[in-house]
């Protein structure tokens, strides 16, 4: 006991000698002062000193004013919270950052403030009962305690209700929506193929981790230095994450789960890399679904085990490391799949190997789930460089015949090779989306369609997008799931909305296969699934989807990225007219997270602005004779959430609010007019292909106050004309001499829409 004493005595001096007395707090305050009236004279200085007006003096008053206030403010937050009883201070301090981080459902500000919410209604309520409790149910005397008590009981009431109760359709035109059969006379590219499936595993054989990379790996891989790709392993969360895995950067284990082909071949090679899920909890599994749907349809298909560089939950590696992930990691994710590459080119070659003859390294293709679905971007960009762009003491070695990459729900500028956004050229690109994605809830790959390029027009390449109306992030790979979040906050997620995880599947079994079908086999009769999905309907789950595409062989007729003219088309001599429409201007187009690389115009149009028919006619220049009756007229389009007419425009009164809000949610039509140089023209409506359905509202929450994400953004569709439709409706009409393109908005009364490009192309 006296050890203890002596123990408490010292820590009592240690204390008082360490606690500031009246003096130096005053001399503090002072010191504030001097530094505070040193800032004022030199910002007043400065403000006055250039160019003194006497309008100046209320706007410095003002600034200053508003600081100093501030100020106040928190002084009085400081003197109320010190007022608090000091088990709810505890309470409050200790155990909020916990409920906010834990359970809130959202982004930063969205957490902050239903967490606040949802401890003023713990507060009200455990404060009601505990004075119930004390001093008994007396109504008549405790009317301020019942109203506390029930105002926090209403908010949990309602809070509850708001979440969890049956909600209105997030996209009522969709309700009973059935996709058009249009399924072409093929055979279903998701179902099995003919040949056995073999299975393997490779590894460095030292893995401590997992068995089958370990001393059970039946092929022993090589290691790489990724020391110059990844650097922050390091300090002590490094120094966790090397004792975890037995590694560091220096020594990455290429890994993989293999399924093959039982046959001679040589058969196309595919791998697919998982993204940024939980280390400890292996993805390179989830893709099995994968390997023995291609793998029986004669592909190689490699699993790539990549979550050596996933983040960690570990609770002692959350607790002490002071970085548990890694950040900006997508370049060494891309790097390692051509290191993959690399593996199997040897294997190829090496007399005497399993695989020596039976990999076609001229037929390879990539593709990426979440972070991996920007590294398989940034893994076609390095492929064609010989330096590290962030380093180019690395060079690089790569140069594979790479056919074409598929981005699952990816990310995108999580790398940024010298602040811009990763360039692909002359590779096929697809990328698949769901409105359900509870994660990566902005369709992120469309920013990396935007910068596909083709620079060769004989060399045929296409590149293509899918959003799919129900779908999620993690169905696409078996062992994510539908969890799209920690399974702390899971509660937020509408799993109701979320289409059965087997169909998602087919839908990337069906999609994925007939790209490889395209680029690694030459079967371009399969090319039609991925500008309208309702050529693959017979094979799909019934819901809406939206396509885009565009290929190395369409002539851009409007691209908007040429000048800053809005007059002015992509061909040279070609110009845009217009007339009665409410707005028309070209932007940059926006995600709900970031910009897309593509300019595009918007155009809107109200009869209360005008009862003249509004248009707008890409006229062609005098010259062009690039049409035929095979020519394909193809836009990219979505609609618009803005309002039709113009900011400074009064409104009619006498339209309701019902009626107004009923035409913005209606569908929109409207004619495509083709005028050939002697005057004659046709037209037919765009629901010829189908009506411009609105922009789909995305609520992966329980209800969208739980996020504070937008719920819709511009998903471009693709629209297809065939001239001969427009020949056979008069054949007067002439396509080659085709003067003009136009769209006529005579069949909906008003309406905005994005026009990302307007192309044709000649099909021979």
């Amino acid at each position: 006991m006296k050890r203890i004493e002596r123990v408490r005595a010292f820590l009592r001096r240690t204390i008082a000698a360490l606690s500031p007395s009246e003096v130096a707090w005053h001399g503090a305050s002072v010191g504030v002062y001097v530094l505070a009236t040193a800032l004022l004279l030199a910002f007043f200085a400065v403000y006055f000193m250039q160019d003194f007006t006497l309008q100046k003096l209320p706007a410095f008053l003002v600034q200053i004013g508003a600081l100093f206030l501030l100020g106040v403010l928190a002084l009085l937050v400081f003197r109320y919270i010190g007022k608090l009883a000091p088990s709810y201070r505890f309470a409050l301090f200790v155990l909020a950052p916990f409920i906010i981080v834990v359970f809130a459902p959202g982004d930063e500000k969205q957490s902050a403030v239903f967490g606040t919410a949802l401890i003023l209604i713990a507060s009200f309520i455990g404060a009601g009962i505990a004075v119930l409790r004390k001093d008994g149910f007396e109504p008549a005397r405790q009317k301020i305690t019942l109203a506390i008590t029930a105002l926090g009981i209403g908010g949990l009431l309602v809070g509850l209700y708001a979440t969890f109760s049956d909600k209105d359709s997030a996209n009522p035109l969709l309700d009973g929506y059935v996709l058009e059969d249009r399924t072409l006379d093929l055979p279903n590219p998701g179902l099995p193929g003919t040949h056995d499936v073999l299975t393997l595993t490779y590894g460095s054989g030292q893995d401590k981790r997992r068995s089958e990379y370990g001393d059970g790996a039946d092929l022993i891989s090589r290691s790489v230095d990724g020391s110059k790709l990844i650097d922050n392993w390091d300090g002590f969360s490094g120094w966790l994450r090397t004792s975890y895995w037995g590694f560091d950067a220096g020594e990455l284990p290429l890994q993989a789960r293999v399924w093959y082909p039982d046959g001679d071949g040589p058969y196309p090679l595919v791998l697919v890399v998982h993204g940024n899920h939980a280390m400890e909890d292996f993805s390179d599994p989830g893709y099995a679904y994968l390997g023995e749907l291609f793998a029986s349809r004669g592909i190689i298909f490699a699993s790539v085990d990549e979550n050596y560089i996933n983040f960690a939950i570990s609770a002692w590696v959350e607790v002490f490391a002071d970085r548990p992930g890694l950040k900006e990691e997508n370049d060494a994710r891309g790097w390692l799949l051509l290191q993959h590459l690399a593996q199997w080119r040897d294997w190829n070659d090496e007399p005497g190997h399993q695989f020596r003859n039976k990999v076609d390294m001229d037929r390879v293709a990539l593709i990426g789930h979440s972070r991996g679905g920007e590294a398989v971007g940034v893994a076609a960009s390095f492929n064609s460089l010989q330096r590290y762009p962030d380093d180019a003491t690395l060079a690089f070695d790569f140069d594979f015949n790479l056919r074409g990459v598929i981005a699952i729900a990816p990310v995108d500028g999580q790398y940024q090779p010298r602040d811009r956004g990763t360039p692909i050229r002359d590779v096929n690109y697809f990328t698949i989306h769901g409105s359900m994605d509870g994660d990566v809830q902005s369709f992120e790959g469309t920013s990396q369609y935007s910068r596909v390029a083709f620079t060769n027009p004989d060399d045929f390449h296409f590149r293509s997008s899918l959003y799919v109306t129900g779908a999620n992030h993690g169905q696409f790979n078996t062992t994510w799931n539908n969890l799209d979040m920690s399974w702390f906050r899971a509660w937020a997620l509408d799993l109701d909305g979320i289409m059965h995880g087997e169909e998602q599947r087919d839908v990337a079994r069906v999609y994925f296969s007939a790209f490889l079908e395209v680029v690694l086999r030459d079967r371009f009769e399969y090319l039609p699934i991925f500008s309208d999905a309702r050529y693959a309907a017979g094979w799909l789950p019934n819901t809406f989807y939206i396509n885009q595409y565009s290929n190395s062989a369409e002539l851009p007729v409007a691209d908007f990225e040429e000048d800053i003219d809005p007059t002015t088309n992509s061909l040279a001599g070609g110009r845009i007219e217009t007339a009665n429409l409410s707005k028309w201007y070209e932007a940059r187009n926006s995600l709900k997270w970031d910009d897309l690389d593509t300019h595009s115009v918007v155009l809107a149009w109200d009869e209360e602005f005008t009862e003249e028919v509004a248009r707008v006619d890409f006229v062609l220049p005098e010259d062009w004779s690039g049409a035929n009756d095979r020519t394909i007229i193809s836009a990219s389009i979505s609609a618009a959430d803005i309002g039709t007419l113009p900011e400074d425009w009064e409104k009619d009164e006498d339209a309701s609010d019902d009626e107004e809000n009923e035409s913005d949610k209606a569908p929109l039509d409207w004619s495509i007019e083709l005028t050939d140089r002697s005057g004659a023209s046709v037209s037919l409506p765009l629901s010829h292909d189908e009506a411009l359905y609105p922009q789909i509202q995305a609520i992966p929450r329980r209800a969208s106050f739980l996020d504070g994400t937008d719920t819709a953004e511009v998903l471009f569709r693709r629209f297809e004309f065939p001239v001969t439709d427009f020949v056979s409706a008069n054949t007067v009409f002439d396509p080659a001499e085709l003067a003009r393109i136009s769209f006529v908005f005579d069949r909906t009364k008003k309406g905005a829409i994005i026009i990302d490009d307007l192309s044709v192309m000649n099909v021979e």
